[in-house]
């Protein structure tokens, strides 16, 4: 992997994002990359838990923004958009427990990394976010369930960022410590973890991910039945030009020209039984 670095040791399992020059920004072979770490960790015998991090001073600042605008300028917008499925099937439906340890910025893409983790720690330097927003964006997001709507709300409307220590006041994180103590605390909760009886933590983290299921059906079940925007921007196009022949014409008169072209385009068609 070139990526993403795998690694197990006394039962624990590490996935550390490793573009660090480009402060770990997620692209698509980076997304393949995780999607086979956490496929491989999950199924291992010799980890019981997960452990998630960045290489150097970032977490993970987002998607790869640079390489979306060449992939649009290459009309394979759609294709992009399915390479990133989210999260949920690869952290918050995993087997073991994910640990998110997180210095500096977990923003975008990275921050739902970090969130849909079963337990997330940071240091001081954190702060989490979807500055997208302020571009447009209207990212899918765990945010609502974890803050409450009111907070949530905030934040993405305004693309701002959530310092570590809010973060853990709000309910998004649940702890912060200093920089120089963060992967201590990390270690220690882990082997907390795998000193638990065999089984028992990621049977609770399946009965609990069960109680909050509307997480998975809101971000990553019903994703399967999106429309190609492509569809969706055409379908707009048409009702648009229908509510211009309304203002123009009239509501009866414009439903009697639609209704005819919708006669034309069906002229020749054999209806079946």
């Amino acid at each position: 992997m070139n990526h993403v670095h795998v690694s197990e040791s006394d039962g624990i399992g590490h996935v550390t994002l490793t573009r660090p020059g480009a402060s770990n920004k997620i692209n698509a072979q980076m997304y393949a990359e995780l999607v086979a770490a956490f496929r491989d960790l999950g199924a291992s015998s010799a980890s019981d838990v997960i452990v998630i991090s960045g290489d150097g001073p970032d977490f993970c600042a987002g998607e790869d923004f640079e390489e979306l605008g060449q992939v649009q300028d290459a009309g394979r917008l759609e294709q992009w958009l399915e390479a990133f499925p989210g999260f949920v099937p690869l952290v918050w439906h995993n087997p073991k427990i994910c640990i998110a340890a997180v210095r500096g910025r977990a923003l975008g893409i990275g921050c739902e990394l970090a969130l849909l983790a079963d337990i997330t720690l940071a240091d001081d330097s954190a702060v989490f976010g979807h500055p997208e927003a302020k571009a447009g964006f209207a990212p899918r997001t765990v945010w609502p369930w974890l803050v409450g709507p009111k907070v949530a709300k905030e934040y993405l409307a305004t693309g701002n960022l959530m310092a570590g220590h809010a973060a853990r006041e709000a309910g998004l994180i649940n702890k912060t410590c200093r920089a120089d103590q963060l992967d201590t605390e990390v270690r220690h909760l882990a082997e907390e973890i795998v000193a638990m009886p065999k089984g028992t933590p990621g049977a609770n983290k399946k009965r609990i991910s069960w109680a909050w299921r509307d997480i998975s059906r809101v971000l990553y079940d019903d994703r399967f039945y999106d429309v190609s925007s492509d569809w969706l921007v055409g379908a707009r196009d048409v009702d648009a030009q229908f509510y211009r022949s309304v203002a123009t014409l009239g509501f009866h008169e414009a439903l009697r020209q639609r209704e005819q072209q919708f006669e034309h385009d069906n002229d020749g068609a054999t209806e079946s039984v």
